[in-house]
């Protein structure tokens, strides 16, 4: 029996009938959104957009939908170059990409998308700020800020002792990150960089995330990841877009 191989669709090579159609028949368009920081020395500086592009790109290959070119520079502020955290991008302010996403959505509205998914790979109070404004703001599209793990509700396992690795939760270029990268990333991983440990010591971050291991990762424990959140995201997009459907202008 063939193997029908499932491929992403992207909009930066539709023709303009086929963008017409697809966007007719799956009016949801997905926005991978980043930034560009440290994320210590075995990993690349782009690992949240990278993550968030092969996120909405397995959930495309599954729904239709279509993705959006990457926004590669979110909000970050919490890791300074200058403090160590070099090839971070801080000079993004808030209202750029507040007023970037309105803009954006704008264009999208006129190719015939109603609902616009902005999925981040980055983490920051600042960056759901941006995110959250354009949400309020926007007219002419209906937008919804998704993550990973809203697509991981019910797997993450808090565990008592904050030194284990606890199943699904998130980091900062530690255990979760690296192994997502080892999985759709493996050549740009250097494991024999990674530190031992990864310490953050920003207000506010959570306890389990300001000392983690990276050298705990997996390739395999990535895939197991990247499995259940492309499992989680197909429901909760295919969930958006009978809603779309079910709409009173439908």
């Amino acid at each position: 029996m063939e193997t029908v191989i499932m491929l992403p669709i992207h909009l930066a090579v539709l023709r303009p009938a086929d963008l017409k159609e697809i966007a007719r028949s799956k009016p949801l368009i997905l926005v991978p959104i980043g930034t560009t920081e440290w994320h210590a020395d075995h990993l690349p500086v782009g690992v949240d957009n990278l993550l968030s592009q092969a996120t909405c790109d397995d959930i495309s290959a599954q729904t239709g939908c279509v993705v959006a070119p990457p926004v590669p520079f979110g909000i970050c502020k919490n890791l300074k170059p200058e403090e160590g955290y070099f090839g971070t991008v801080d000079t993004i302010n808030i209202d750029t990409l507040t007023n970037l996403l309105i803009d954006l959505g704008s264009g999208y509205a006129k190719m015939g998308f109603k609902k616009m998914v902005l999925f981040t790979g980055h983490f920051e109070p600042g960056h759901w700020e941006a995110i959250n404004t354009a949400i309020t703001r926007s007219k002419d599209i209906e937008m919804v800020m998704l993550s990973a793990f809203d697509f991981l509700e019910g797997r993450i396992q808090e565990l008592d002792d904050v030194e284990q690795t606890w199943p699904f939760a998130g980091d900062h270029a530690a255990e979760w990150e690296t192994s997502m990268m080892l999985h759709y990333y493996p050549e740009l991983v250097d494991m024999d960089s990674a530190p031992e440990t990864i310490e953050l010591t920003m207000p506010g971050i959570p306890e389990y995330i300001q000392k983690r291991y990276p050298r705990r990762a997996s390739k395999k424990y990535g895939k197991e990841i990247a499995e259940a959140v492309k499992e989680g995201g197909v429901k909760t997009i295919n969930q958006l877009l009978d809603s779309i459907n079910r709409a009173p202008h439908n």
